[in-house]
């Protein structure tokens, strides 16, 4: 971090014991930063927290779907049957009883779309929230290595000791 020295706590021949800061850097504009990247953070955190309503809101949705698709074979295969048994003491026609299987193919059909709907947004959601996860990962490491280089950047005794001397670097 490049910084300026503010304030010099220690000197020569001091005693100082672990983490007694011997300097005082100006760390505001990395303090900034990092704060920064915090409230990135609760944003991202919100951000998946409203994706993953949106997602069980949106398989809910396939769920009924699906639920209405196996409704409407359940009536197609009574009337399928009804007919059937019309024709069966002769009041029905053939006819009737080739459109209702029809009608039974078609929702067959209809519903098998829809679970196979269902279970690509399954896999969808599942793949983007995968994504999500490893780019809060890769963020949460960012975050972390800010906040290394910020507290290394706070420059304190290593441990108890006579302070011999501080070197300062001008660049």
């Amino acid at each position: 971090i490049g910084t300026k020295v503010l304030e010099v706590y220690a000197h020569s021949g001091d005693s100082v014991d672990e983490g007694t800061p011997l300097l005082k850097l100006d760390l505001q504009s990395a303090q900034t930063e990092y704060e920064k990247q915090l409230f990135e953070r609760e944003v991202k955190r919100e951000e998946m927290r409203q994706a993953q309503t949106k997602n069980a809101t949106s398989l809910k949705e396939k769920k009924m779907q699906i639920e209405l698709a196996e409704m409407q074979l359940a009536e197609q295969k009574m009337k399928l049957q009804n007919e059937r048994y019309l024709d069966s003491i002769g009041s029905g026609t053939t006819e009737r009883v080739r459109e209702c299987e029809l009608a039974v193919k078609k929702a067959e059909l209809a519903l098998k779309k829809e679970q196979q709907l269902y279970k690509d947004e399954e896999e969808l959601q599942d793949a983007s929230r995968r994504v999500q996860q490893l780019n809060m990962k890769s963020f949460e490491k960012s975050l972390d290595e800010t906040m290394r280089k910020l507290d290394g950047a706070r420059i304190r005794s290593p441990r108890k000791a006579t302070l011999t001397r501080l070197l300062s670097v001008v660049s």
